[in-house]
C-alpha cells in the first residue's frame, strides 16, 4: 500500500470508517476479555489433525473436513537452518482472475489439494477467491456477515475442532491509526469452492484489542489454537497472540509474544503445516525460524532467523506454505505471476 496516492487512501479510509460505524451500531458492545497469560489457557500443543505414518501423506481423502500433515523434524542437523532446503524460485503460473488485482493475503487449502485461497486488499469487499495451482480462476465468493475495513492477510488451520479446517481473514490494517487498537479476524469453515452456492456462511468475528497501543499490521498466522498478528513497522515487528477458538461474543485483549528487530516491514506470514517452520515475508526478504515439536511459538521466534529465497515481485505481500513444505507467493497487480519456492531434501 506504500505506492498508493494519499488521496485514494483517504477516500478508502473515509468510506470504510462509515461502514464500520454502521456495523458497530447494529451490535451490542461486547465486554473486553483479558487474554490468558503466557503460562495459562492458550494451548500450545496441536496444530493439525493426527500426523500420518507416512511423512509424504498430507491430506486425508476419507473425510473432506479432516486435515493431516507431515511430521516435523525434531531437530536441525548441526550447522543447518530452516532455510537450507529452499534454493530456487520458479513460476507456477499466472493469476487468471480479473478481480484479483491487489492480492494481499493467501493460504493453501487444507482439504482441497492444490487450491489456494486469496483475497484483495482494501479496495475489495469481504470476498475471497479460489485459485488453482497454476493460478486458474476457480471463482470469487462473498463472506456472509463479514466487513472488510482493511483486510491484509489470511491463514488456514483448525479451530476448536482439530479435524475441521478453518480460514482466518485478518481485518488488521490501520494505515491512519484510526481503529483505536481494535482489530477483527473472521473465522470461516473452509468450503469446497466447487460446491459453493451464493455466499460462504458461518463467519465468526474474533475481535481483539492491542494491550499497549495502536498498530498497523499486514501479517498473521495460525498455530496451536491461536491467531498471531505481526505488526508492520520498519524497525521492529511486534508479534501478538489471541485465542482463535472463541465464539466472537467478547473482545479479547491480545498478548505481546515478542518484538523482533528485523529492520524491514513485514507484509505477510505463515506457518508450515507440520508446525516446524515459521515464515515472515517483507517486500525483499523471507525470514524463517525452525520450531521443534512442542516448542512454544515465542521460543521459536526468540532464535536467530535465516533468510530464504524471496521472489522478485513489484509489491509482494502474500506467502503460503503448501502441504509438502514448499511455499508460494504473489504480488499485487493485474494477472501477476504465481511464484513457487520448492522444498528440497
Amino acid at each position: 500500500m506504500d505506492r498508493r496516492s494519499l488521496i485514494t487512501l483517504v477516500i478508502i479510509a473515509a468510506v470504510t470508517v462509515v461502514a464500520s460505524l454502521a456495523l458497530v451500531a447494529t451490535r451490542n458492545e461486547p465486554a473486553v476479555e483479558a487474554a490468558p497469560s503466557t503460562s495459562e489457557a492458550l494451548p500450545e500443543s496441536t496444530t493439525s489433525a493426527p500426523v500420518p505414518t507416512n511423512p509424504q501423506t498430507t491430506v486425508s481423502t476419507a473425510a473432506p473436513g479432516t486435515t493431516t500433515s507431515p511430521a516435523p523434524d525434531a531437530t536441525l542437523a548441526p550447522g543447518s537452518t530452516a532455510c537450507d532446503p529452499y534454493e530456487s524460485v520458479g513460476i507456477a503460473g499466472t493469476i487468471a482472475s480479473p478481480d484479483l488485482v491487489e492480492a494481499s493475503g493467501m493460504a493453501a487449502s487444507r482439504t482441497r489439494p492444490g487450491v489456494l485461497w486469496v483475497h484483495n486488499d482494501s479496495r475489495d469487499g469481504a470476498r475471497v477467491y479460489a485459485v488453482g495451482p497454476d493460478g486458474a480462476d476457480l471463482g470469487g465468493f462473498n463472506i456472509a456477515g463479514a466487513l472488510a475495513f482493511d483486510w491484509e492477510d489470511m491463514g488456514a488451520g483448525p479451530g476448536s475442532d482439530p479435524t475441521q479446517s478453518m480460514l482466518y481473514f485478518g481485518d488488521i490494517g490501520d494505515n491512519f491509526s484510526i481503529r483505536s487498537g481494535r482489530i477483527t479476524v473472521y473465522r470461516v469453515p473452509e468450503p469446497d469452492p466447487g460446491a459453493i452456492e451464493g455466499s460462504i456462511a458461518g463467519a465468526v468475528p474474533l475481535e481483539y484489542q492491542y494491550p499497549d497501543g495502536i498498530y498497523n499490521a499486514e501479517a498473521l498466522f495460525v498455530a496451536d489454537g491461536s491467531v498471531f498478528i505481526v505488526t508492520k513497522d520498519p524497525d521492529e515487528a511486534r508479534v501478538y497472540r489471541g485465542d482463535a477458538t472463541g465464539d466472537g461474543s467478547t473482545v479479547q485483549t491480545m498478548e505481546l509474544v515478542t518484538a523482533l528487530p528485523l529492520d524491514a516491514e513485514v507484509s505477510g506470514a505463515d506457518m508450515s503445516w507440520d508446525g516446524s517452520t515459521i515464515a515472515f515475508r517483507g517486500y525483499k526478504t523471507v525470514w524463517m525460524w525452525h520450531r521443534s515439536p512442542g516448542m512454544p511459538v515465542a521460543d521459536a521466534l526468540a532464535t536467530e532467523p535465516c533468510t530464504a529465497p524471496s521472489p522478485d515481485e513489484v509489491q509482494g505481500e502474500s506467502i503460503a506454505f503448501l502441504a509438502d513444505g514448499s511455499y508460494k507467493t504473489v504480488s499485487e497487480g493485474s494477472n501477476p505471476d504465481l511464484h513457487v519456492v520448492e522444498r528440497g531434501a
